[in-house]
């Protein structure tokens, strides 16, 4: 048996002990990283933790946890990527969103394998082909391990969260746990985020539909009504000026009604991003609904800004819009308020200023007016004018009265027209210019307007079923009516149950209403025509119309608008219109209705250059059924002048305002054979010479709102060939001489005149006339 050497015994239990030693250190190393790794583990979680709770936005939490996990973990790379998805719903690309990675750290990427580094596995459906590009450049930097965590939601894998590391063996369980606790809470952290972003988005859209419209995306009345009155806030602070324009747009209800609703709401966009574009940045553009804008303006220091602001405005809204390829123009009323003069507070300064726009609208749109205190009782009384007259047809208040129209050949009755006439308890008989307007504006104007033609033809029959002569009735179409595609049945309709022939009725359409939309327009008439109404166009004059256009509608007589015949014995320009009128409308084979006769004079006129028929008080005024039907029995005519009843030859006229001056003179000349005429004013003049044919006049130069020379130079105009005469107590030379030279007048003679000189300037003026003639 071999002895064993001592000192190696000694030697091999000393190396025992050092590798025991070397063992148990490099145990206690690995046990110090292994916890010093899992307490920086722990920190970052915690941080992690704490970042989860405190962030409020996606985007920072997601940079801030992979921060932490690089910083406080230790990890070389950490990125979270989100799972993309192809056509068909496959798994496909894990996109990065945030990462952040150690100076010299690396990218690393793969599937099952490592290229030369390791993975821990990953759910198939969240790898992709490259992570092994990505790895394998990590690897390249020295990146040997990586792990992926999957992000999971409800409906599935949404994300990964990816943490890469130096050296084998990077990853121990513990650790493995640690990351997969964090990339839970990241997942529902994520999720709560996005939960609370939809809230908010959900929260600010709520909010946003309640401030602004949604058609024109500008503020509402609710967010018009905050902005005014932060305006008044910094107004009243700095003793400023504010105003409020309320803008409505004109006959946009005909935009809706002939192109439709969706054009109607092209056009409101149309005019908002106009209008948005020509208002301040300080000031406020809103929507009030419907075819109504408000603009607020601020920091103003009189009117004179608030007036630039409304031509801006008007001037805009006039430019043509342009909507498939056609032009549409259109027009705005503007009503004004001023703080702090017309209110105090939004509400009122918003009321106050559609008072004016109304204003504006009543007095011919297309203009602007300012607010006045006056201006609400107006209201007060249109409005309560509104209330009763939505009941008027119920309540059966509305009458039908009946106005006479004589033929100016036989002097007999070839027609009437029917009038709407509303009494009503509370407001009494109302006017239908004060109630038509509003009936239009509310569109009830349809319903009163199918009652009028109802009644008309309904009344008309009775009179004829009595044994009375038939009449065409005519009745007004509103600009409302005439747009409505149901008109056409209607009114076949209502012939249909009233049984009256359709020649005995007559439609009246303003000038105005066919030139809108010609083509339209047409089409409408023919309908009309077509049931073998007749059909006049009334106001005619008022409006544009043009003869290639007038040829186009299946019309058969025109009215002339009462303006022009009001003034046709003084105003040459109506004469020559009213001329005008009569030889066009003869030329187009239509006859000719004067409307608004109220002398023998303008009867006389009207008779001498044509026209066919006559409407107006001089004939009779508008008349209840019962009236007008005593009218048709008693068989009334029309007195007219015979032929020859007047006497030019031998016919004077005298005008002078002092009677005993015309008593004299009518006697001498009386006495010598002449008809005299007398006149005490140059309109009661005008009369008698429509009606008569006068060859002399002798005309005082001093007259009642003119001088004799200024009637006579009038005349001339209207009657070239009679000798006129001027009569007066002192002689203006130069006025005499310019008259003179003018051809106004013949002569001049001076009070106190002789007989003889009288005469023989008679005598000498009769024989100069009928040279003229």
């Amino acid at each position: 048996m071999k002895k064993h050497d001592p000192e190696e015994t000694e030697l091999r239990r000393l190396r025992s002990r050092v590798e025991l030693l070397e063992r148990s250190i490099a145990e206690q190393r690995l046990t110090r990283e292994r916890l010093l790794r899992l307490n920086r583990t722990l920190r970052m979680l915690s941080d992690c933790n704490h970042a989860l709770v405190h962030s409020a936005d996606e985007s920072a939490l997601l940079d801030r946890i992979c921060r932490e996990v690089v910083e406080v973990g230790g990890y070389r790379l950490a990125w979270v990527g989100w799972v993309g998805y192809g056509e068909r719903g496959e798994g496909g690309e894990v996109v990065p969103v945030a990462m952040s990675r150690h100076e010299g750290g690396c990218l690393a990427g793969g599937e099952n394998s490592l290229e030369g580094g390791e993975l821990c596995p990953v759910a198939g459906d969240v790898a992709s082909e490259s992570y092994a590009t990505w790895l394998g450049e990590g690897v390249r930097r020295g990146c040997t391990s990586a792990i992926s965590f999957p992000l999971r939601g409800e409906t599935g894998i949404f994300g990964a969260l990816n943490v890469h590391a130096a050296g084998f063996g990077a990853f121990d369980a513990e650790e493995i746990g640690l990351l997969e606790e964090l990339a839970n809470n990241l997942a529902h952290g994520i999720l709560s985020l996005r939960i609370m972003a939809e809230h908010k988005r959900y929260e600010e859209q709520l909010a946003y539909q309640a401030t602004h419209d949604p058609l024109t995306a500008l503020p509402n009345r609710n967010l018009l009504a905050d902005r005014i009155s932060q305006a008044l806030a910094w107004a009243q602070r700095h003793r400023r000026w504010i105003a409020v324009l309320f803008v409505d747009l004109d006959f946009f209800k005909f935009v809706n009604d002939s192109l439709g609703h969706g054009k109607g709401d092209q056009l409101l966009k149309m005019v908002a991003e106009r209008l948005s574009e020509r208002v301040r940045q300080v000031d406020t553009l809103a929507h009030q609904g419907g075819d109504k804008f408000v603009v607020v303006l601020t920091d103003l220091r009189g009117n004179e800004e608030a007036d630039r602001a409304v031509h801006v405005i008007r001037e805009a809204i006039s430019l043509p819009f342009l909507m498939d390829g056609q032009e549409l123009v259109i027009s705005c009323s503007i009503g004004i308020t001023v703080y702090p003069k017309d209110g105090e507070d939004a509400q009122t300064l918003v009321k106050n200023a559609e008072v004016a726009m109304y204003r504006a609208k009543e007095q011919g749109r297309n203009c602007f007016r300012y607010y006045t205190r006056e201006l609400n009782e107006r209201v007060a009384s249109r409005m309560s004018m509104e209330k009763h007259l939505r009941k008027a047809l119920e309540n059966e208040e509305f009458e039908l009265w009946y106005q006479p129209q004589a033929d100016l050949n036989t002097g007999r009755l070839s027609g009437m027209e029917g009038l709407i006439r509303w009494r009503n308890a509370e407001l009494g008989m109302v006017q239908p210019g004060s109630f038509i307007p509003l009936a239009e504006e509310t569109g009830l104007i349809v319903q009163i307007g199918e009652w009028v033609v109802r009644t008309a033809c309904l009344q008309n029959r009775r009179w004829q079923d009595a044994g009375l002569s038939p009449l065409t009735v005519a009745v007004n179409l509103s600009p409302r009516q005439f747009r409505d595609r149901e008109l056409t049945g209607v009114i076949a309709g209502v012939l249909r149950e009233t049984g009256l022939d359709p020649r005995y009725l007559g439609l009246e359409i303003v000038e105005s209403m066919v030139m809108h939309d010609v083509e339209s327009a047409a089409a409408m008439l023919n309908e009309l025509k077509a049931l073998g109404v007749k059909l006049s166009m009334d106001d005619f004059g008022t409006g544009y119309s043009s003869l290639s256009y007038l040829k186009r509608f299946p019309f058969a007589k025109l009215k002339i608008d009462l303006s022009f015949v009001r003034d046709i014995m003084t105003d040459p320009g109506s004469a020559a219109i009213a001329k005008s009128i009569i030889s066009m409308a003869h030329n187009l084979n239509l006859s000719v209705v004067a409307e608004g006769v109220e002398t023998e004079g303008q009867l006389e006129f009207l008779r001498a250059h044509g026209c066919n028929e006559i409407q107006g008080y001089y004939l009779s005024r508008p008349l209840p059924a019962a009236e007008f039907e005593g009218m048709l029995r008693e068989n009334l005519r029309l007195r007219l002048r015979e032929e020859g009843e007047s006497l030019p030859g031998r016919t004077l006229l005298l005008i002078d305002d002092d009677p005993l001056v015309i008593e004299a003179l009518q006697q001498l000349l009386c006495m010598h054979g002449y008809r005299v005429l007398a006149a005490e004013s140059a309109a009661r003049a005008f009369e008698l010479l429509a009606g008569n044919g006068v060859g002399v006049i002798i005309c005082d130069q001093q007259l009642p709102g003119m001088s004799g020379i200024e009637f006579l130079s009038q005349v001339k105009k209207f009657y070239p060939a009679a000798v006129r005469i001027a009569l007066s107590g002192y002689a203006d030379l130069e006025a005499v001489t310019e008259a003179i030279n003018r051809g106004a007048i013949y002569k001049f003679l001076t009070k106190p005149l002789r007989d003889e000189v009288l005469l023989e300037t008679v005598r000498e003026a009769f024989r100069q006339y009928r040279v003229r003639g």
